[in-house]
């Protein structure tokens, strides 16, 4: 059984139900798909006593405005989209309420839980959509949002409110130092191009979206050039022949024929995913 809850006013620029992705469909050529940032998704279903997992809303960057259709709680965290309502704290909307997220000030990706859990028809095990392959829905206006009504959410008595540690709110302002361990192609690599690889900031280009992001500083040298295509794993840090590193992200290809010098550790591929065009990143070879 489900409950109407949110009707979409405006879609913005991005709005797609996210879970964990189509786990083990990979070898057929299907992304894995899911919540860009799980750090995110899973502090906005924590917030809800929802199980990790729970289908999220994932907003991309501004725009989106959503109305409450009956009395229900949510939790906003992830990036900073000018929403006037208190985010990474559970909060209690009401009918004809309006969620509006009209300027990006930090980070890229938001996340909306809702008590219950979005639900929606899965497609292979997930609700997750890939727009690249057409998978799951692309929200519109007049789109309604609904949720389960297995499970609700309330307070405990004599609490007056529930939000995230301030140690798991992360700074998106900041330089983020990512972890990274030696790919299937690290000794093919020159020392020097290891060594350019962790030493110095890179640049987050301006061609980025959920297949992948886009690095752009020192060009590295050459790791064995083109090789036999084979499985990639989301997190890959690959590099073309301009030396540009990509890092291989949700809906990226499942198989790819560019040497992969490194694998961004699952821990902080939700702080790269959050930086946007123009901020930098580095990183350090995880122990």
């Amino acid at each position: 059984m489900s409950l109407d809850v949110l009707y979409v006013l405006d879609p913005g620029l991005g709005l797609h139900l996210q879970d964990r992705g189509r786990v083990g469909w990979r070898r057929f050529g299907i992304p894995q798909g899911g919540a860009m940032d799980s750090h995110a998704a899973d502090w906005a279903n924590r917030l809800l006593d929802n199980p990790t997992g729970t289908a999220v809303l994932e907003l991309l960057l501004q725009g989106a405005k959503l109305a409450a259709l009956r009395p229900v709680w949510i939790a906003i965290t992830g990036a900073d989209a000018g929403c006037p309502l208190p985010t990474w704290r559970a909060i209690q909307l009401q009918a004809d309420d309006v969620i509006s997220f009209p300027r990006n000030l930090l980070g890229v990706w938001t996340y909306i839980a809702v008590e219950g859990g979005f639900i929606d028809d899965p497609l292979f095990g997930s609700v997750s959509a890939s727009p690249r392959v057409k998978l799951g829905r692309t929200f519109t206006r007049g789109s309604i949002l609904r949720r389960s009504e297995r499970r609700s959410f309330s307070l405990p008595p004599g609490v007056a409110g529930r939000s995230v540690p301030h140690s798991e709110h992360p700074d998106y302002s900041r330089t983020p130092v990512l972890r990274v361990w030696p790919g299937p192609q690290w000794e093919a690599f020159p020392p020097s191009a290891r060594i350019a690889f962790l030493n110095q900031p890179w640049r987050v280009s301006s061609r980025c979206d959920r297949t992948g992001y886009r690095l752009e500083g020192q060009a590295l040298g050459a790791g064995g050039g083109q090789i036999l295509s084979e499985p990639v794993k989301v997190g890959s840090v690959q590099v073309p022949p301009d030396g540009q590193p990509i890092v291989t992200l949700n809906d990226g290809p499942t198989m790819g024929g560019y040497p992969k010098l490194a694998l961004v550790d699952p821990g902080d591929l939700g702080r790269l995913v959050q930086c946007r065009g123009g901020q930098q990143v580095r990183f350090t070879l995880a122990k």
